[in-house]
C-alpha cells in the first residue's frame, strides 16, 4: 500500500451549534472503508512536530497500515471556529466528530483517538460520554482529571506549568482572533512579559492580575476554584471510567507532571470498564520520560539508549493496538511495560501495580539538628525511641526553596532541561529544609510503586505546605531527586475542603509523594527532603489564612515548622520495594 496515501486538508465537520471544525484527513487511495483514528489537537494540525512527533504516530505509516487518519483542531484553534474554553466543549465537540467520521465513505464505522497531554484530553472528555462506535484510546502523558494533577497537586497551584502553558501553547493564537484595542495591547505586552522572563513572571504577586485575566480569562478562573468543586467535577472523565467501553493504550513518564493522571486511567478502566472485553483491553507503558521530552537523557541523567520512545517504535505499538481492537482481539502487546531507572532496562509485567511489592518503612532520626545535608538528620529502618528530639526550621515564602527537577514543566520542557532527576546540592544546603540521609546499601534496591509520607509536624501558622521528596545519593555524594510531592494543609481533610490547622498543634500528614520504578543500586543511600516550599514548580503559601491567590508581597508570613518523630510519632516514608 505504500505511496498510495490521499490527504485533504481543511475538511469541515460541523458541531452541533453549527460552528464549523477544520480536519485534515489522510485515507488510502481509492475507495474503501477502513477502521479511523482521530487526534484532536489545540496544537496545529499542520505543525508536523505538534501532530506527529510529539505524538509518536505518524499518518502515513498509519495509513500503509491501513487506517484512514483524521487531524482536528479543536474548536477556536487554529484553523477551526468557535472560542476556546479548555476542556468543557471537548465531549460535545469529540461526539460530534466521531459521529461525523461514521457517516463517511472512507470510515467503516470503527474509532479510535490517539495524543499526547490536551490530546489526551479531549480523549477521555469524548470516551466520558460513552460514543457508538468509538472502541479504542490512546491517551498519551495525560492526566485523569484536571483538577488534582492538571491545575493543583495536593491543594497546591501547579504555577510552573499552567503559566508556560498559557504563555508557550494557548495564548498567542488566541490573541490573533481578538479585536484591535487597549484590552489586545496590554494582553500582548502581559505575554511578552512572560516569554521574555518566564521566572520573573512566576515571582509576581498576586497570582490573580487584571492583566492575566485579560491575556487567558479561564486561567483566572482556574485560580478562583483552588478547592475540587463543582467547577472541575463537570470536566472529571475519571468518574465515567465505569462508562469506557473502550482498549486503552496508556503511555506515560516517570518523570511527567500528568504521571499519577496515566496510571488512574489505566487501573480505572482495567477494573471498572463496563465489559470485559474493555477491562482485558488496557495496557500500560511508562517510560524514564518528563512531559514533552520522551528522550533517553532526562535532568542531570542518561538513561541510555533504550530509554528513548524510538527505542519502542511507538508508530508499530499504536498501531496493533488500534488493529487489535477494531478486531475485537488481544493485542501482541504486553499488558504492561516499565522502565526501571537505575538498572536502566525496559520490563514487561502481567500487572499493574505489582502485587509483589513489599512496602518498607524508612523513619526520620535526628537529635534536633537535621537542618540540610550538613546536619543530623538519618533514615533508618528502625523505628525511633521516645526520647528523639523534633526538628524545626523557619519557612519564609518570600524566600522560598527552589524547584530542583522532579515532575515539571519549565522553562526549556523539551529538552527535559528542569525536570527529572537534577541535582539536589542547591536544595541540601538550607537551613529550612531537613535533610535525613540513610547508611549506604548493602545490596541493590528497586522500589517500583507508590511512594508515601506519613509526616508528624506542627506549625506556627494556620496554614502551609508540606514539600517532600525522596532522593537517591550517589557514592560520590551527589544527590537526585527519585519523586517528590506536596500537600497544602489546609486540603488535608480531601481536596474538596478547606480546614486550618490549629497553630502549635500536631498532626498526621499522610500524602503520596508519587509514583515510580528506581533501582537504588549498593553502595547507594537513600535521603528525605522536607521543606515547606517547591518554587515556582508550586505556588507559594503566604501561611496565613487567606486566598492564597489574591495573596501579595505583604501577605506572606514566615512560619515556625516542626517535624516530629519519636516513638509515638514516628515519621517516616514508605516505599514499595521489588524482591531481587
Amino acid at each position: 500500500m505504500r505511496g498510495t496515501v490521499h490527504v485533504e486538508r481543511d475538511v469541515p465537520v460541523p458541531m452541533r451549534d453549527g460552528t464549523m471544525l477544520l480536519a485534515d484527513v489522510w485515507r488510502p487511495a481509492g475507495s474503501g472503508a477502513w477502521p479511523t483514528l482521530l487526534q484532536r489537537l489545540p496544537y496545529d494540525k499542520s505543525s508536523s512536530f505538534m501532530a506527529q512527533h510529539i505524538v509518536g504516530l505518524e499518518p502515513v505509516q498509519a495509513v500503509e497500515s491501513g487506517f484512514a487518519v483524521v487531524v482536528q483542531d479543536t474548536r477556536g484553534r487554529y484553523s477551526s471556529g468557535g472560542s476556546f474554553n479548555p476542556f468543557f466543549d471537548e465531549t460535545e465537540d469529540g461526539l460530534d466528530t466521531i459521529a461525523w467520521i461514521r457517516a463517511q465513505d472512507f470510515s467503516d464505522g470503527r474509532v479510535g483517538m490517539y495524543g499526547a497531554s490536551y490530546i489526551g484530553a479531549t480523549q477521555m472528555l469524548a470516551a466520558s460520554a460513552a460514543p457508538e462506535g468509538l472502541v479504542a484510546i490512546a491517551p498519551q502523558l495525560t492526566a485523569s482529571e484536571y483538577h488534582d494533577g492538571w491545575s493543583y497537586s495536593g491543594g497546591a497551584l501547579q504555577l510552573g506549568f499552567l503559566l508556560l502553558w498559557v504563555a508557550e501553547s494557548l495564548a498567542a493564537v488566541d490573541l490573533l482572533r481578538r479585536p484591535a484595542g487597549p484590552g489586545l495591547d496590554r494582553a500582548r505586552e502581559t505575554l511578552l512579559e512572560i516569554l521574555r522572563d518566564p521566572h520573573a513572571a512566576y515571582a509576581r504577586l498576586p497570582l490573580d492580575r487584571d492583566d492575566l485575566a485579560e491575556l487567558a480569562p479561564y486561567y483566572r478562573e482556574w485560580l478562583g476554584h483552588p478547592a475540587r468543586d463543582v467547577f472541575w467535577q463537570v470536566i472529571d472523565p475519571g468518574a465515567a471510567h465505569g462508562r469506557m467501553n473502550v482498549a486503552g493504550l496508556h503511555i506515560g513518564g516517570w518523570h511527567d507532571i500528568f504521571l499519577e493522571g496515566t496510571l488512574r486511567n489505566y487501573t480505572g478502566l482495567r477494573t471498572r470498564a463496563p465489559s470485559p472485553w474493555a477491562r482485558e483491553s488496557q495496557h500500560l507503558i511508562v517510560g524514564p520520560w518528563a512531559h514533552g521530552n520522551l528522550g533517553d537523557y532526562q535532568g542531570d541523567l542518561w538513561y541510555g539508549y533504550g530509554g528513548a520512545s524510538a527505542a519502542l517504535d511507538l508508530t508499530a505499538v499504536h498501531t496493533e493496538f488500534f488493529r487489535a481492537a477494531a478486531e475485537r482481539r488481544p493485542a501482541d502487546l504486553p499488558r504492561a511495560r516499565i522502565f526501571v531507572m537505575g538498572a536502566n532496562v525496559w520490563r514487561d509485567e502481567d500487572e499493574w501495580p505489582l502485587s509483589r511489592a513489599r512496602e518498607v518503612s524508612f523513619f526520620l532520626h535526628g537529635e534536633g539538628g537535621a537542618n540540610s545535608a550538613g546536619g543530623d538528620g538519618r533514615l533508618g529502618t528502625e523505628p525511633p525511641g521516645p526520647g528523639e528530639p523534633a526538628d524545626h526550621y523557619v519557612s519564609d515564602p518570600a524566600d522560598p526553596v527552589p524547584t530542583a527537577g522532579g515532575a515539571t514543566f519549565l522553562p526549556g520542557v523539551l529538552l527535559g532541561r528542569n525536570s527529572g532527576p537534577k541535582d539536589q546540592a542547591a536544595v541540601a544546603v538550607r537551613d529550612d529544609v531537613l535533610v535525613y540521609t540513610g547508611e549506604p546499601l548493602s545490596e541493590d534496591l528497586e522500589v517500583t510503586g507508590e511512594v508515601v509520607v506519613e509526616l508528624y509536624a506542627a506549625s506556627s501558622a494556620d496554614d502551609c505546605d508540606w514539600a517532600v521528596r525522596l532522593v537517591d545519593v550517589h557514592p560520590d555524594g551527589t544527590g537526585y531527586g527519585v519523586v517528590d510531592g506536596i500537600l497544602r494543609a489546609r486540603y488535608r481533610r480531601g481536596l474538596d475542603r478547606e480546614v486550618p490547622l490549629t497553630p502549635g498543634e500536631p498532626e498526621l500528614f499522610r500524602f503520596a509523594l508519587g509514583t515510580t520504578s528506581q533501582l537504588f543500586r549498593r553502595g547507594h543511600r537513600l535521603r528525605v527532603q522536607v521543606a515547606s516550599s517547591n518554587f515556582p514548580r508550586f505556588d507559594r503559601n503566604p501561611q496565613r489564612w487567606i486566598p492564597v491567590h489574591t495573596a501579595g508581597p505583604d501577605d506572606m508570613r514566615p512560619a515556625r515548622q516542626t517535624v516530629f518523630h519519636d516513638a509515638s510519632r514516628p515519621s517516616r516514608i514508605i516505599v514499595p520495594t521489588i524482591p531481587s
